[in-house]
Formats: C-alpha cells, sequence, structure tokens
C-alpha cells in the first residue's frame, strides 16, 4: 500500500481516541463525520490488533477517511516524518532493546556514525548514469549518516515528545471497492477485510517504510547519492549476498535481486521484502516479498481474503524499536490459515 511524504487535510474532522490498558500504544483517530460508523469501528478494532500487543507509551494520531484513490489501490498512507542521525538512532535503538529481537538487532547495527549502503541508479553510479549495476556507496554523506522514520516510530524510540497533538500520518481508504466490515464468519467472496487492510495501513504509520521506493522513483533522475537520504529502520535490516559481500551494512538497491530481513547482515535471514514498483519486482519495497503470505505487510490482498498480523510482522516492529508482550518469538502465527488464499489466486493489488 502506497506511502505518501506528503500528509494531506481531512476537513472538518471529528476526534476518537481508542487504545489499550495503560502503558500500551493507544490511537487518536480523527475523522470526517461523514464517516460509515462500521468503518470507524473497523478502525479501531484494527487498532486494537496492533494495542493488544504493542506496550510503548505513546499516542498515535491519525486522520482517517475515504476518497478516490487510483485503480487498483485499496488504501494508501501517508506519513508524517522524522529525520536524526545514524548516530543517535543507534543510540535510542540500544537504550529501548528488552527483548531477544531488540538485543540481536542492536548487537547487528555498525558502529561509528555511518552506514556502507550499496546502491544502483542516481547519476553518479559508476557504470553509468542511471544503471541498474550496484555500487558501494561509502563516502559518509547524508545519506549514509541520516534515519529517516516515521513520526510514530520516532514517538515509539523515544525521539520525539509523544505527548505533542502533531498528526502522525493520514490513512486514506478507496471509495471503489466492496468492504466487509465483519470479520467474525470470514470474508465476503466479493469484498476486501476492512480491518485488516486498516491494520496494514496503520503499519506503515508506525514505521514499516522504505526510503527505496524514493530512489526506484528518481532511479533515472538527475540525483547524486547524498540526495537519498531516505534510509529507513526497516532498511537498516535489509540486505543481500551482494551487499554483504561488497561490505555494505544495507541493500539500497532497486532491482530484482532478492533482498532479505536480516538481524545479522544476510548471515542469517528471517524472510523477503518486495523490491520496487518501477524497477524491481513490481511492488513497493516498503512490503514483504509478494504471494508468500509473509505477513499482515504483504503489498496486495484478494477478494475473500482473511488478513492478520504474523509473528514476522511482529519481529520487524520490535527490531525497529517498538515494544512488544509477548515477545514475538512466542507468539503463533495468526490468520493465514483457514481463510488464507493460495498463491495461486488473483490477488487485487493494494498499492
Amino acid at each position: 500500500m502506497k506511502n505518501l511524504k506528503k500528509l494531506l487535510k481531512l476537513v472538518p474532522l471529528l476526534a476518537v481516541a481508542f487504545g489499550g490498558s495503560a502503558q500500551a500504544l493507544e490511537f487518536k483517530f480523527n475523522y470526517d463525520p461523514s464517516m460509515d460508523k462500521r468503518a470507524l469501528a473497523g478502525f479501531e478494532a484494527a487498532g486494537k490488533l496492533w494495542s493488544s500487543v504493542l506496550r510503548d507509551d505513546v499516542t498515535v494520531n491519525l486522520n482517517i477517511g475515504f476518497s478516490a484513490l487510483d485503480p487498483g489501490v485499496l488504501g494508501q498512507t501517508g506519513s508524517a516524518s522524522y529525520r536524526t542521525s545514524y548516530s543517535n538512532f543507534r543510540m535510542a535503538m540500544q537504550l529501548d532493546a528488552t527483548t531477544a529481537t531488540d538485543k540481536a538487532a542492536v548487537s547487528g547495527l555498525k558502529g561509528g556514525s555511518c552506514l556502507n549502503v550499496l546502491m544502483n541508479g542516481t547519476a553518479v553510479n559508476p557504470a553509468g548514469w542511471g544503471s541498474s549495476t550496484p555500487y558501494l556507496d561509502n563516502n559518509c554523506n547524508a545519506n549514509n549518516s541520516t534515519i529517516d522514520m516515521t513520526l510514530a516510530n520516532a514517538r515509539a524510540l523515544g525521539l520525539w515528545n509523544a505527548a505533542d497533538n502533531n498528526v502522525d500520518g493520514e490513512v486514506s481508504f478507496s471509495t471503489l471497492f466492496n468492504w466487509d466490515f465483519n470479520r467474525t464468519d470470514g470474508i465476503a467472496s466479493n469484498a476486501f477485510d476492512f480491518i485488516g487492510v486498516a491494520a496494514h495501513e496503520i503499519g506503515h504509520a508506525l514505521g514499516f517504510v522504505s526510503g527505496v521506493d524514493v530512489l526506484d522513483y528518481y532511479f533515472d533522475g538527475p540525483y547524486t547519492d547524498n540526495a537519498f537520504s531516505f534510509i529507513s529502520p526497516t532498511d537498516v535490516f535489509r540486505c543481500s549476498t551482494l551487499s554483504r559481500d561488497m561490505g555494505a551494512d544495507v541493500d539500497f538497491t532497486v532491482d530484482n535481486r532478492t533482498k532479505n530481513f536480516s538481524l545479522d547482515n544476510c548471515k542469517t535471514t528471517l524472510t523477503s521484502f518486495s523490491t520496487g514498483t518501477d524497477h524491481g519486482d513490481g511492488q513497493q519495497a516498503s512490503h514483504w516479498k509478494d504471494n508468500r503470505d509473509i505477513g499482515i505487510m504483504d503489498p496486495t490482498g484478494a477478494y475473500g481474503e482473511y488478513m492478520d498480523i504474523t509473528a514476522l510482522d511482529f519481529q520487524m516492529f520490535d527490531a525497529i524499536g517498538w515494544n512488544f508482550v509477548p515477545e514475538p518469538g512466542s507468539i503463533a502465527l495468526l490468520g493465514f490459515g483457514a481463510f488464507g488464499l493460495a498463491a495461486a489466486r488473483r490477488r487485487a493489488k493494494q498499492a
């Protein structure tokens, strides 16, 4: 589903606060007064999927509504962003580490103030302007030393004041599709799972984003490597066999090679990511690899598909700074059982 750097506005807006117990994530949903009450209840249910396991004492402030989106797009999320130095990010991660996933993630982070980044495209590629050939960017410029995250992710890491009223993002749902708002009896075969898609979009606002999507969009443009200072917390755990072998800490390329989620720079891998809409596999890099039923952050959904959060989703959010109880490794896979669709079924694009 689409992540937009530009944050849109819904006017007028009303607000409803929703959250779990004390010391848990809370959501403040600002909604258009014309919104269907079933949709608002659906957002609250989606928020509960996250707040029931996230124990960060923060409030995430989201504008929600319906609009005419591009054909084939179920929903999209625009997130307010926060930038900090890689050094500050690593320190915040160290201070926040409590679970085994946290500690493994921190242990795998490179020391110092800069990352070695494997890139391609750009106007300064040694193989030529906009070449798909990867090259190692290790000159400690803005791209190597900056982390760009969602504001909500910054709140979770204590890098932004959790008590303010800044809007963290906006979630828009398409008016072109039929939605099933009640998951208790499965999902109707002619409809999409509203709560599941809402949980996916909230996941983007919470931090499942990738700067590789920015490189993908401007791949052939007149831009130097330091123009792409959009490495996100999820990108820090994005690697490949080639990036590891070339001495890179991050694989920030757009192509069809496999890009893995790993806490130790691809010594071991957990699962894989999508690789880019225009120059990769056809799906935004800010998602898991498609058609593998990896988790709620898959890039597509299908009519009749029940969508839910899995242990791999939880592990990623734990790795980027959210606190979970219980620890992700002890959470069973949720939702992709009786209601999951086979990979051979046609899937409707979500982003």
